[in-house]
Order: structure tokens, then C-alpha cells, then sequence
């Protein structure tokens, strides 16, 4: 697969899993379903079954290990069929309805790593020495 569809893919999952349990669920789930029913291949009916039981995710809760299943999956079925590609293009477009100019944006940082993110706009950052690294204990 190249470059350009595995980030795709990547981009498409962040978004599916970003939108369950928001208001944008129902849109991202029918595109997904869309997407399904023009895939080929025997994990159609296996992508459609975790879609109904991830829906139940919190609001506001993004789960890594949903993230990697759904890039995974998403890569193999552009992998099988280029084709799909507009239609996961789209789901990796979601907006709100109300406020299409929001998007959705997942950092995560593991293993005492830090992020530092910004949308439309500009970020600042100044670092002091922490607490923790200082060595003085009381």
C-alpha cells in the first residue's frame, strides 16, 4: 500500500472513532456502512458487527486500540480496493453540521511523552525546570 492511502486510512479511523458517542455517530456510521457495502472480501460482515458494538463508546473518549483496529482495517480494504478511497476521503472529512468549521483533532502522547497540538492558530510554549526533575526532596 502507499504512503498516501495508509495515512488515509489512518486519518478515516481517527475520525470514526473520534465521532462515537458524539452527535457526529450517525453520519460516520452511515459513511462507514456505505464504505462496507462496496468493499469486497470475507471481514465485511466482521467490520459491520465491531461498528455496532464500538458505537457504544463515551462521549468524548477515544480509544487507541479502536484507533489501530479501524487503521488496520480501513488499510486493508483500500489495499484490496484503491477504489474506496473517496469514500473513506469523506469520512475522514467529518464536520459538525452546526459548525463546519470545527474538526476533530486527537493527540496522545505515552510514556511520560508530552503533545503539543494547535488548530487554525498559533501556539506558545515556554519551559522551566519541573518539580519532579529538580532532585530536592522534602
Amino acid at each position: 500500500m502507499n504512503e498516501e492511502l495508509a495515512e488515509l486510512a489512518a486519518n478515516g479511523a481517527t475520525a470514526l472513532v473520534s465521532a462515537m458517542g458524539t452527535d457526529l455517530w450517525q453520519e460516520a456510521r452511515r459513511l462507514m456502512s456505505r464504505l462496507l457495502a462496496r468493499a469486497r472480501g470475507s471481514r465485511r460482515d466482521e467490520l459491520s458487527d465491531a461498528l455496532d458494538r464500538q458505537s457504544t463508546a463515551a462521549r468524548g473518549a477515544v480509544d487507541a486500540g479502536a484507533v489501530d483496529y479501524w487503521t488496520e482495517a480501513l488499510s486493508q480494504l483500500l489495499d484490496r480496493n484503491p477504489d474506496l478511497a473517496q469514500d473513506v476521503t469523506a469520512l475522514a472529512s467529518l464536520r459538525t453540521p452546526e459548525r463546519p468549521d470545527i474538526v476533530i483533532q486527537v493527540n496522545s502522547a505515552t510514556h511520560s511523552g508530552e503533545v503539543f497540538a494547535v488548530q487554525h492558530g498559533t501556539q506558545h510554549f515556554a519551559s522551566g525546570p519541573k518539580s519532579r526533575d529538580s532532585g530536592e526532596q522534602s
